[in-house]
């Protein structure tokens, strides 16, 4: 007896305090809004004032003055209203409630409130100003669904007395409210009482449900219906409050109301009345954050339902069927989801996504959501014979109304990519250094092959009917055709391992891809382009997987790269845009293929698999470019990935032939440095002149061709010029003379560097050569060494002739120097030469004559003599010829 005192004090007290609440915030309300309104025509009457003054601003000063004070008296004697004054009540007749936009707003002051302007608008504005209000219903509907708890668990009534009990006080604090708001007129503290005896109606149907076992449920559930429907129709009236605490509200009912039955399914079937119900009214007045707290409600009671598994698993899928439905029928009240739909010209989905305040960014939105969800559930269900028939009713409706009402026309295919994605998900099992897929069982592999067949047929025969009807968007429908079944061959490829017959997956692939191309041959003058090119693509696409199932490691590359010609061929015939970015997409995936490759290592060395996999991506990247010759600008494109491939060629078959087949050596020596000298110098080089190309990206390239030309410098200078040079080193070089790494380690980077100085970035251009010229004398001068040691030693002695041999080759290259110099006109080439024929000069009298007698000392000063005599006529001819510059120049 004690308790149940306790209790009655309890609710007593609570609802005089949420009637205290309600009354205070009812009168703050009334002065508000009364000031408000005495503030607003203030305002109006200031702003006819103002321009009236501005149409008379012509008359004299004195008629202008006294207009504007006949115009300022009745602004000033216009008196507040009685409310304020004497504390009446204000008229009886009803006002519309000015919540959902329904009267015209008053102009704002010339100057903003900055307090309100932070306070933000919309749904967060109101709550902060009307917060008494929200929490005077919410503890309205709070003590009844406590009530309705708290009899249950003590057992204080019978079920039936409870439940009447309960749906006298929600119905009653309704009348009361109405009966409030026609005396008094609009207030939000009538909207939150209606609001929290909505919620009191809830919680004792869903109570009933669980507890009335001889109520058929079908009568329960009509009556959630029949008072979703009420609230629907006096929210319109009451204003948003309602909705927001009666229908968004009414989603903490069930969490609140437990009868420890464990039973999902009902607070499900409650949870998608109560989310149509607030559909129903956002077709009346939209509010996008009823919309968002619907949406978020029906999820979340989605993911409730894995911490209290139903007793069907279909239960869960059928929920979120129903969720779809609301969102696309109610609206529009298109119940049967056949009303056509025409997509505006200016209406686009970039459109759409920056304006998130519209209807369509929020059921586009919504959409997606439950799609993610229904994959979800579909990976954490078991498979069985019903997820054939349950998980096919979202996509079939889904492409049902894509087909009405072209905006939805992108779902379809995000739904079945979603689904495919989630059945491929349930058969990977991720171990520590990736993933694998395990085997299904039986039932398993008959219901993954069931569905994937069925899923293919629907997209195959819903994009053929609206195809062939000529619906909007013919690319997208063609999309989910085409694609589709390649995608569902893929999954079943990957997880039915025991089908493993590579040649009859990759023979369906083929023959999709030859169907397909058949398709765009027929379709070229009869159909849209974008129908023609997604078959194309497709086509393609479908190569792509039967070479991807067939070949392995290195012929797959190539494979991929002959798609370059025959879509190159393509484009020449249909010029569509997309066309160059699938060339972009092929050619970014061979690059990937044969750079970032981590398998490359493993490939086997005895055979030249480099040759037609490097050589033949590079050659078939030449061909499309020639074939693009009416196209300049893919034609370069095409041109610069081609040079890029074939730098990557000439390095990868290097190394083939240095490493015996490796094409990657087992650490980084001499060898491998003077490789990569090339390599990134080459690359260096290719990056700079597609820069002068681009018009897009040209600072990347840029960019690119500098980091490499730094890379490539400094690898030469530290590791082939210092740390692993032969001379000091432990690089063995082979016997063979000039034919042997020296050539590739130090003459080619002479090359290099004199392509560096001829075509690289022109303030650059006069180091490249002074460095070309440096690379070229110590590359001939390690070649004399080898020459005359066979090996490069520091510690083996140097005899005479090996002297000899550096002061005549190094007299040459002066001499070759000079002439050159006197022939192109080249003062830096003449001042170089002439610094290397000082060098042999005074070589030859300190080094090489210091041990000579006889007439080995009369002929080698006959024979220097006689050169310089030469070199020295040279030199006076070229000074004829070109005098030299004075000091100012």
């Amino acid at each position: 007896m004690e308790v149940l005192i306790l209790l009655f004090s309890l609710l007593l007290l609570t609802v005089a305090v949420g009637g205290l609440l309600g009354i205070v915030a009812f009168s703050r309300q009334n002065k508000l809004q009364d000031r408000l309104n005495y503030v607003e025509l203030q305002i109006e009457q200031l702003a006819r004032q103002l321009a009236r003054t501005a149409q008379k601003n012509t008359d004299s000063t004195s008629s202008a003055e006294t207009k504007a004070e006949s115009v300022v008296k009745p602004a000033v004697s216009v008196p507040p209203p009685t409310a304020v004054d004497t504390g009446e009540a204000p008229p009886a007749t009803p006002e519309p409630p000015d919540h959902w936009g329904t009267r015209t707003p008053s102009p704002p002051p010339s100057i903003p409130d900055t307090a309100s302007t932070r306070a933000g608008s919309g749904f967060v504005r109101h709550l902060r100003q009307h917060w008494m209000i929200w929490l005077g219903g919410a503890c309205v509907g709070l003590a009844g669904i406590f009530m309705v708890r708290y009899s249950i668990e003590q057992g204080l009534l019978g079920p039936g007395a409870r439940i009447v009990l309960s749906l006298l006080t929600g119905a009653g604090l309704h009348v009361t409210a109405e009966w409030l708001r026609r005396t008094r007129g609009h207030s939000d503290v009538f909207a939150a009482l209606a609001g929290g005896a909505s919620i009191i109606l809830y919680a004792a149907l869903l109570a009933a449900l669980h507890q009335l076992s001889y109520v058929p449920p079908g009568t329960i559930f009509a009556g959630m219906a029949l008072v979703s429907l009420a609230t629907l129709g006096l929210a319109l009236v009451h204003g948003p409050l309602l909705a927001a605490l009666g229908m968004l509200g009414g989603y903490l009912v069930p969490i609140l109301v437990s009868t420890g039955s464990q039973l999902i399914e009902g607070a499900l079937i409650y949870t998608f009345i109560l989310t149509l119900s607030v559909l129903l009214l956002l077709r009346y007045v939209w509010r996008l954050w009823l919309w968002c707290g619907a949406v978020a409600g029906a999820l979340i009671w989605w993911l409730l339902s894995f911490a209290s598994p139903p007793a069907e698993e279909v239960s869960r899928t059928l929920y979120l069927l129903g969720i779809a439905w609301s969102l696309l029928a109610a609206p529009q009240l298109d119940w049967l989801l056949s009303r056509r739909e025409q997509l505006a010209d200016d209406l686009g989905y970039g459109q759409i996504f920056r304006n998130r305040d519209t209807h369509e960014y929020a059921m586009l939105l919504a959409l997606l959501l439950v799609i993610g969800a229904q994959a979800f559930s579909l990976f954490s269900e078991p498979l069985g014979l019903t997820s054939i028939w349950s998980h096919l009713l979202l996509p079939l409706m889904l492409l049902h109304a894509a087909g009405k009402r072209p905006l939805l026309a992108p779902l379809p295919g995000i739904a079945l990519l979603a689904l495919g994605s989630a059945l491929l998900a349930q058969f990977i099992s991720p171990y520590l250094l990736g993933v694998t897929l395990r085997v299904p069982s039986p039932t398993e592999r008959d219901t993954l092959i069931a569905l994937l067949s069925l899923l293919s047929l629907l997209a195959i025969g819903y994009s053929a009917w609206n195809l062939r009807l000529s619906a909007r968007l013919a690319g997208i429908w063609a999309s989910i055709g085409c694609l589709t079944p390649l995608v569902m061959l893929t999954i079943a490829y990957l997880v039915l391992s025991d089908l493993d017959d590579e040649w009859r997956w990759g023979g369906a692939s083929l023959a999709a891809g030859i169907a397909y191309l058949a398709l765009a041959r027929e379709s070229a003058h009869r159909a849209p382009k974008a129908l023609t090119l997604t078959l194309i693509a497709a086509s393609h696409l479908a190569y792509s997987l039967a070479v991807v199932i067939w070949f392995r490691e290195a012929t797959l590359t190539l494979a991929l790269a002959l798609q370059l010609i025959s879509l190159s061929a393509i484009y020449q015939r249909f010029p569509q845009p997309v066309l160059p970015w699938l060339i972009r997409l092929v050619i970014l995936a061979v690059g990937c293929r044969l750079t970032l490759n981590p398998w490359v290592i493993s490939y086997p060395s005895d055979v030249h698999w480099s040759l037609w996999t490097y050589g033949g991506s590079t050659l078939s990247c030449f061909i499309a470019a020639h074939l693009s010759r009416g196209t300049p600008k893919l034609q370069a494109w095409l041109q610069g990935a081609g040079a890029t491939l074939l730098v990557l060629t000439l390095g990868t078959e290097l190394r083939y032939w240095l490493y015996d087949g490796q094409i990657f050596g087992q650490h980084y020596g001499f060898t491998e440095a003077a490789i990569n000298t090339l390599i990134w110098g080459c690359a260096a080089l290719v990056y700079h002149w597609r820069a002068s190309l681009s018009q897009t990206i040209a600072g990347l390239y840029h960019t690119l061709a500098a980091l490499l030309m730094a890379m490539s410098l400094l690898n030469h200078l530290v590791f082939v010029v210092l740390i692993d040079n032969p001379l000091w080193g432990n690089t063995q070089i082979a016997s063979t003379p000039i034919w042997n790494l020296l050539l590739l380690a130090y003459g080619a980077p002479t090359l290099l560097l004199l392509a560096v100085g001829r075509f690289y970035l022109p303030h650059l251009r006069k180091v490249a050569m002074l460095g070309a010229g440096l690379s070229l004398l110590l590359f001939v001068s390690l070649e004399i060494r080898h020459l005359w040691q066979g090996a490069l030693d520091l510690t083996l002695p140097t005899e005479n002739p090996e002297l000899y041999t550096y002061s005549a080759i190094w007299l040459a290259m002066a001499a070759i120097g000079m002439a050159l110099a006197i022939r192109r006109d080249n003062h830096r080439l003449y001042q170089g030469a002439m610094a290397l024929l000082v060098v042999v000069i005074l070589k030859i009298f300190m080094v090489d004559m210091e041990g000579l007698d006889g007439l080995l000392r009369v002929a080698s000063f006959m024979g220097l003599g006689l050169v310089l005599l030469l070199l020295a006529w040279l030199h006076q001819h070229l000074h004829a010829k070109h005098p030299a510059p004075t000091d100012a120049q």
